[in-house]
């Protein structure tokens, strides 16, 4: 597979215009500031959003599809369930909903619903990561939810946090081929996640957007948060029937904590190991 690697800095996001104006003129600061402590990380959040912007804008002019937006400590696969996986109850019954429900909000009550069992009945038939890409997937389900062109641009996945505790070596070393050390591998050297459920450990999914559906100009209606990139597209996902979704590795806390970031402490590291 041909892979293209670009590092873009500055130059390419803001593209002449002033960061500072950038950062002042956007249109979510008051709800990042009402929302979000500290002006540094209120700044690499909007930075990210002209980042992401960018990005889309470069995929479509390149006649591209879809546009995943998630951090390098995280990546995107089949959402396998199992039997012994926890998971959040079911939604309530159409039914008993359907009386405190306006004819326009039960419609839309029913889209979402098909769209969510759809993505349910497609977990119990996913294919081995091993013979089919996810890609390959999208292209062959192209007709159904939510993959249709007329469907809505922005799929929301959620995020399955790994923590920071190490395991038994002979966990780790389990399955691993003669010749590879998973001790310097994150997928290999942290096995332990959190419940597959929405809680203060997974926190707040990732989007993946098709940017063929929408113009240039949508690209650039931002919200101000990378768990909700497109604000009249995209919405937090936390539940876990999903076809979809983000692995995300913490690393060892010494990596962890190497980046200076108030955000991040020994609390934080630890929040997403199994009792």
């Amino acid at each position: 597979m041909d892979m293209e690697i670009q590092m873009w800095g500055d130059e390419q996001i803001y593209r002449g215009m002033d960061p500072e104006e950038a950062f002042k003129n956007a249109s979510y600061m008051a709800h990042l500031r009402k929302n979000m402590e500290g002006e540094e990380v209120i700044r690499l959040n909007n930075r990210l959003m002209f980042f992401f912007s960018r990005c889309m804008e470069y995929h479509k002019l390149q006649g591209r599809t879809w546009v995943l937006l998630i951090d390098s400590d995280e990546f995107l696969t089949f959402n396998y369930m199992h039997s012994n996986d926890v998971t959040d109850p079911p939604r309530p019954a159409i039914q008993e909903l359907a009386p405190k429900l306006s004819n326009e909000s039960l419609g839309q009550l029913r889209w979402w619903r098909r769209r969510t069992n759809y993505q349910m009945d497609v977990q119990k038939r996913l294919p081995p990561a091993e013979t089919t890409t996810i890609a390959e997937f999208i292209l062959a389900e192209a007709d159904q939810h939510p993959w249709k062109f007329e469907d809505i641009a922005c799929y929301s996945f959620p995020r399955l946090m790994y923590g920071a505790q190490e395991s038994e070596e002979s966990q780790v070393r389990a399955g691993v081929p003669d010749g590879v050390d998973p001790y310097k591998l994150q997928t290999l050297r942290f096995i332990r996640h959190s419940p597959k459920i929405k809680n203060n450990k997974n926190r707040s999914g990732k989007n993946m957007i098709d940017v063929s559906r929408l113009s240039l100009k949508d690209l650039w209606k931002t919200s101000g948060s990378p768990h909700h990139t497109l604000e009249n597209e995209c919405w937090q996902e936390f539940r876990f029937n999903t076809i979809l979704r983000a692995n995300h590795y913490l690393g060892s806390w010494e990596d962890w904590s190497a980046r200076s970031d108030k955000r991040r402490n020994r609390r934080v590291s630890r929040r997403c190991i199994l009792d």
